[in-house]
């Protein structure tokens, strides 16, 4: 799911370029930290267009939003000089904005940068993926749907001042609105109606962040360097270079202890993390994540359109084994020992909602709420119910259509290797015809997100990594027609509950309507959430200072991060 606002979510794998190695310096003595991921970057490094997490850390490296997320999970002024203001009504939303500030190619940040960005997101021919960010904005429809020259809902009465007036309260207006990055409106000759060129060039990043991209190779991975435009303090971002390498899962903790990494992010896997904790030349870190690991459900095409065969697949998942087995260390230090890896969440939903998280923890109980707990009985029952008959060759059908299921999978993720045998198991002995196809993880994204695809895939695995402690990533994920609705569900009662607890200034009443929401979304199981996590960082002792947070990864905490 990073996917990226719009609900700030984030997809990606969770898991844990040829250049310099860590550890060494340049001859010019510029510090480097090398990081390794074992997922490829699209190259798709525009913060209006990406999609894969691991392409949202080069937006972090590159580009500000008005505010940013400490590890804390609070929010802090970043291009605005401090907080915004909030009308008594929730409709008006005003931003001052820092002096000075440039972007990497030397142009001047100012208001006009804010509402550019906001005003392409409203594009009628803007094909990202960002589009409910500014839908609440005044004159959206106006200038989305009809002939408004310019985007009325946005003002910007002097350089450094930018005011948003909303059609209705929105409970997260001031993080959705303040951590978009932000673009240069001199970037490109823009013009309504024609966004391809801005799309075409999103593999040229522009940002007035504290790093620029120096070069980038999909199969390598990619290296940034200082931007020298931006205004440094002493004391902070000490490191010089970046290079984000690509590697192989299977040898990366090794290349990490020989020291040709610094740095494996957001690490899930016991093994690796046990290993680290024991290695007297590794620091282990941990935070809880703001993600969960689970299964998307094609609601439109497919044996999976039918509900009953989306809880029956939910029920026959025993993912309480699965998190005892595959996160239970084998070895690992006394003290990270004690800091457990896995969980089995409730529910398909942010687990660091300020609101609603301990919910989906199971910290406490929602009451109406649907718990799907290892039953292949009740599984069964569920099937024969809906008609779904068992044939001679033990396979189910019903209206002379077999009940198979076509499972999109990414390659080089260890928790499938333990979670698709059990898939295997438990779904046949229910009836059902396993079908897997194994593709790169960019070609998952790039199937789900296609209409055009809808029929080619009926289950597909990845991990969203949510980018707040807000409720509204759901209502981008679940409302009908949103274009991260990957799963596709319409539901006007699910849709009417996430419309309430959006659009309201009142956290109790935010509460009352996302609490629904998320009753009716178990019901119908769109998503099945197979696991949530802490994640954790292993990283050579040479490098200190890295503080991460729920909404606050390595990419983003990089200000205080030192290297010896």
């Amino acid at each position: 799911m990073k996917i990226k606002k719009a609900g700030a979510l984030s997809l990606s794998l969770l898991l844990g370029l040829s250049g310099c190695a860590s550890g060494t310096q340049s001859e010019s003595n510029e510090k480097t930290l090398t990081v390794g991921t074992s997922q490829e970057m699209s190259g798709v490094f525009s913060p209006l267009y990406y999609l894969s997490g691991f392409d949202g850390d080069v937006i972090n490296l590159i580009y500000q939003g008005m505010l940013k997320y400490d590890a804390k999970s609070e929010l802090n002024p970043d291009l605005a000089k401090e907080m915004p203001t909030v009308s008594e009504d929730g409709k008006t939303v005003t931003f001052k904005l820092k002096k000075g500030v440039k972007f990497s190619d030397g142009t001047k940040f100012t208001s006009s940068d804010v509402k550019y960005t906001f005003t392409v997101l409203s594009d009628p021919s803007y094909t990202g993926y960002l589009s409910t960010v500014p839908s609440n904005i005044e004159g959206y429809e106006d200038y989305y749907s009809g002939d408004a020259k310019e985007l009325t809902g946005i003002e910007t009465p002097d350089d450094y001042t930018v005011v948003f007036h909303l059609s209705s309260p929105m409970i997260d207006a001031v993080s959705t609105l303040g951590t978009q990055p932000i673009c240069s409106d001199e970037q490109f000759n823009y013009e309504k109606g024609h966004t391809k060129k801005i799309e075409k060039k999103s593999g040229k990043p522009i940002g007035t962040g504290a790093y620029k991209l120096k070069s980038f190779d999909k199969s390598k991975g990619a290296t940034f360097v200082k931007n020298d435009q931006f205004d440094f303090k002493d004391g902070e971002y000490d490191v010089d270079r970046i290079i984000i390498k690509k590697t192989d899962s299977s040898t990366e903790l090794s290349e990490l202890k020989k020291g040709n990494l610094d740095l494996l992010p957001a690490n899930i896997e016991q093994s690796k993390i046990g290993q680290a904790s024991l290695d007297k030349n590794l620091k282990v870190s941990s935070y809880k994540t703001a993600g969960e690991g689970f299964l998307g459900f094609n609601c439109a095409s497919g044996t999976t359109k039918d509900q009953a065969v989306r809880q029956a697949l939910a029920y026959a998942i025993d993912r309480e084994s699965f998190v005892d087995s595959f996160f239970k260390y084998e070895e690992a230090s006394d003290e990270v020992k004690k800091d457990l890896i896995g969980y089995v969440p409730e529910v398909y939903w942010n687990p660091v909602s300020n609101l609603v998280g301990s919910y989906v923890t199971g910290d406490e109980t929602l009451e109406g709420l649907t718990v799907y707990r290892y039953d292949l009985e009740k599984a069964k029952q569920i099937l024969e119910d809906a008609g779904w008959k068992v044939g001679s060759d033990g396979i189910r059908e019903k209206d002379g259509q077999k009940l198979e299921v076509k499972f999109l999978v990414s390659v080089d993720v260890p928790a499938l290797e333990t979670l698709i045998p059990m898939f295997k198991k438990s779904w046949s002995e229910i009836g059902i015809d396993l079908k897997q196809s194994s593709v790169d993880y960019n070609t998952v994204l790039s199937t789900i997100s296609d209409d055009a695809q809808v029929d080619d895939w009926s289950i597909y695995f990845v991990s969203s990594s949510y980018q707040g402690v807000i409720d509204t990533d759901s209502n981008t994920t679940l409302a009908t027609k949103n274009p991260y609705n990957f799963s596709r569900i319409q539901d006007e009662e699910l849709d009417n509950d996430l419309k309430a607890g959006l659009n309201t200034s009142s956290e109790e009443e935010s509460k009352e309507y996302y609490s629904k929401a998320m009753i009716r979304e178990n019901e119908l199981v769109p998503y099945f959430p197979l696991y949530g996590t802490k994640a954790f960082n292993l990283y050579s002792k040479r490098v200190s200072g890295l503080t991460t947070g729920p909404v606050c990864i390595w990419s983003q905490a990089m200000k205080d991060v030192k290297l010896k």
